[in-house]
């Protein structure tokens, strides 16, 4: 596009008309006529759930934090032991979702879908429960619907 410049008021009045027409035909050159498509925001059921880290040691549980909403709750374990241990956990709705063996140092995940009550989380090796590697974790409700009880899905990584 080539500027003029107009040296008299309405050569200046009559250029920046046609270059406001010019514009106005580009815009509306590149619209298909139709409104922008608003960008949907997620639901409350589709966010990430809650997340708890929990420390697993010689022989200890620690849950941080120690508390959850009903919903998906996705368990991060980490072995800081020096011996392989999981974890368990069992509850209204949940009948022993576990992970995989988590050698020391290691990590892993456990997926699961609660509901309000009361659920016991624990090391499954050997005599570790009884060793003091047990816990229970509350968990209240969020006002929605409750998840499907009995989903689980577990992985377990070293880091």
């Amino acid at each position: 596009m080539v500027v003029h410049w107009f040296p008299s008021p309405r050569g200046a009045r009559e250029g920046l008309r046609f270059l406001a027409l010019a514009a106005l035909t580009a815009v509306t050159a590149c619209s298909n006529g139709s409104a922008p498509t608003p960008t949907p925001t997620p639901s409350a059921s589709a966010r990430a759930g809650t997340t708890i880290t929990v420390t697993e040691k010689e022989y200890s549980l620690a849950l941080s934090p120690a508390q959850a909403t009903s919903g998906t709750v996705t368990f991060v374990v980490d072995n800081a032991g020096t011996v392989a241990h999981a974890l368990a956990i069992t509850g209204p709705g949940v009948s022993n979702a576990h992970t995989s063996t988590i050698p020391p140092g290691g990590r892993a995940r456990l997926t699961v879908a609660l509901r309000p009550g009361s659920y016991e989380l624990w090391c499954p090796i050997a005599k570790h429960k009884e060793l003091g590697m047990e816990t229970h974790l509350q968990v209240r409700g969020n006002g929605s619907a409750s998840p499907t009880p009995g989903s689980a899905a577990a992985s377990a990584t070293k880091h």
